[in-house]
């Protein structure tokens, strides 16, 4: 995902030209490096899960997050942040989907937002998938504290199914590299679509229209379908540029 982020930014196209000229992009390809080179997903060499150290990342034993959290903190005392994306792996679910935040009623569901402009962009992306709960065991992940203490309205985590994609044109298959890569410019491509948005009231509030009606569509499903264990719940829940990769990258 990350490769398919840095050549479309540095490709011939005319949205590619356009996302140049019009945002500061800050790439970190890769957070657990030394982890990843000797075949961990999650920990680092020295044996923490980076993404539940964001809240008070320390010099000696989360370097690379110390730097990154500073950057963030440095860059919004310049500019606004718009998008903060974390970019990894999902050892169980299927399908490319991402982890928002839970905000407030009075915020008109704008934390869904891009998400659903995704889905439209991509069609390896399933918004269906996608989830805005804030669980207390993940109050230490990038996103959560992007949002909750460096109150970056658009933080998330886009992950990709270790395994491949449950509908469309890649259902049954497992992703391979050119499939992962596709999602890179759509990503770029929403963010696009995401401020010709911001732009047209009328439009945003048709979108804003169509993400309630989803969230109704899975209440009434739940009331006719009974109880539910708690992923499913928050599954129904669901639906700056700064873009990171976790053991993988941040945008």
């Amino acid at each position: 995902m990350m490769k398919g982020i840095i050549d479309y930014l540095i490709g011939p196209t005319i949205g590619a030209e356009i996302v140049r000229s019009n945002y500061l992009m800050k790439i970190v390809p890769m957070i657990n490096i030394d982890g990843v080179i000797n075949g961990n997903t999650r920990c680092s060499l020295y044996g923490v899960d980076l993404n539940r150290c964001w809240i008070d990342p320390q010099k000696d034993t989360h370097p690379v997050l110390f730097a990154l959290k500073w950057l963030i903190k440095n860059t919004q005392n310049e500019r606004d942040i718009m998008l903060f994306v974390d970019l990894h792996g999902h050892s169980r679910k299927k399908n490319i989907f991402m982890y928002g935040n839970s905000y407030k009623n009075d915020t008109k569901l704008k934390e869904r937002v891009f998400p659903y402009l995704l889905e439209k962009q991509a069609e390896s992306f399933s918004y269906s998938d996608c989830s805005f709960v804030v669980q207390r065991a993940k109050e230490g992940t990038g996103r959560v504290v992007g949002w909750k203490e460096l109150q970056i309205q658009n933080s998330f985590t886009i992950e990709a199914s270790f395994c491949g994609s449950d509908f469309g044109k890649y259902a049954d298959l497992h992703f391979n590299t050119s499939m992962l890569t596709e999602i890179g410019p759509h990503l770029c491509e929403a963010i696009i679509e995401y401020e010709k948005l911001i732009a047209d009231q009328v439009q945003y509030k048709q979108v804003i229209s169509e993400i309630e009606d989803i969230i109704s569509n899975n209440q009434n499903q739940k009331e006719e379908g009974g109880s539910k264990n708690l992923e499913e719940v928050q599954q129904q829940q669901m639906g700056g540029l700064l873009l990171d990769g976790g053991g993988l990258g941040t945008i």
